[in-house]
């Protein structure tokens, strides 16, 4: 019934090399599936982890082996989301600019309500979802590193801007808008150096008695020079 290959009839071997070729290319391409499959982590995972790190221990922590360890991942998966470590690097600044700083000008955007309003709303979103919370390591990295000093003045700048801005929508002219966006933004700075807890609920009412404080007309305003 079934008929016997003799030893030297090669006739059914390119089928069996094709079926085996077949196979093997398919358990390869499975094993290379379930190897990147080990590695759920998004790009974002490492860059959070990282600035976890950079908050607690200082840059020169920030390295890929401990980063690997803590996420429970190999250093594989690591390279298959950055080039370096410094490529990692890089991708923290791009972050703290983008979800720190971008983030919020583009929700200031969106904001409805009379100019006071939109002020005090954009103060909130900085406050309630903690658009501060890495800038003090950013900020310490940024003593040794000229770059990351750069890109903190850059942004300082950018912000402040964007502040004063805010004020001289409400009315204010540019020298008195520029001294309370400086107000302003170095309170919303220096709480994020603090460390004091305390429940968002009160963070909240004091950032808005602080606001209405700040447009309040500041006995220094008759002498400023106006632009």
């Amino acid at each position: 019934m079934f008929r016997t290959v003799p030893a030297h009839d090669t006739g059914s071997r390119p089928r069996r090399k094709a079926g085996m070729a077949a196979f093997e290319s398919w358990g390869y391409r499975l094993t290379v599936s379930r190897a990147r499959g080990k590695s759920t982590l998004s790009r974002d995972d490492w860059v959070k982890a990282a600035f976890e790190t950079l908050n607690r221990e200082g840059i020169d922590q920030v390295r890929v082996e401990p980063l690997a360890a803590s996420l429970g991942v190999t250093k594989g998966s690591f390279y298959w989301h950055f080039r370096n470590r410094q490529d990692l690097l890089d991708a923290l600044i791009e972050y703290w600019e983008k979800e720190m700083t971008q983030t919020v000008l583009d929700a200031a955007k969106v904001f409805h309500g009379s100019p006071e309003q939109r002020l005090i709303n954009t103060f909130r979103e900085i406050i309630s979802k903690e658009r501060t919370k890495y800038d003090p390591a950013v900020r310490h990295w940024a003593k040794f590193d000229p770059r990351v000093r750069q890109a903190v003045e850059n942004i300082d700048k950018v912000r402040l801007s964007f502040l004063q801005g805010l004020f001289q929508d409400i009315g204010y002219d540019a020298v008195h808008a520029e001294t309370r966006a400086r107000l302003m933004y170095y309170y919303v700075m220096g709480e994020s150096i603090v460390t004091i807890k305390e429940p968002m609920s009160k963070r909240l009412r004091m950032l808005d008695e602080k606001i209405r404080i700040i447009m309040q007309p500041l006995k220094s305003e008759e002498t400023l020079p106006s632009e």
